[in-house]
């Protein structure tokens, strides 16, 4: 199985980037994105990345 690099960068508005590093094949995604398909034709798989941000993480109690 291929290894992948998902890269994202610091500061407040964050996109994502992908990469498959055994085909060098990648994809940037805009900021605003929260989960992200992204497909290799090389390796003919599917990776689906959600990003989840802790620093806006609250217990559901919270919003009560």
């Amino acid at each position: 199985m291929s290894n992948y690099t998902v890269e994202v960068p610091d500061g407040q508005e964050r996109g994502i980037r992908i990469e498959c590093d055994e085909h060098g094949e990648s994809e940037e995604f805009q900021p605003g994105y929260r989960s992200v398909a992204f497909h290799c034709d090389g390796c003919g798989f599917e990776l689906e990345i959600t990003l989840h941000d802790l620093h806006e993480w609250r217990d559901l109690g919270e919003m009560c």
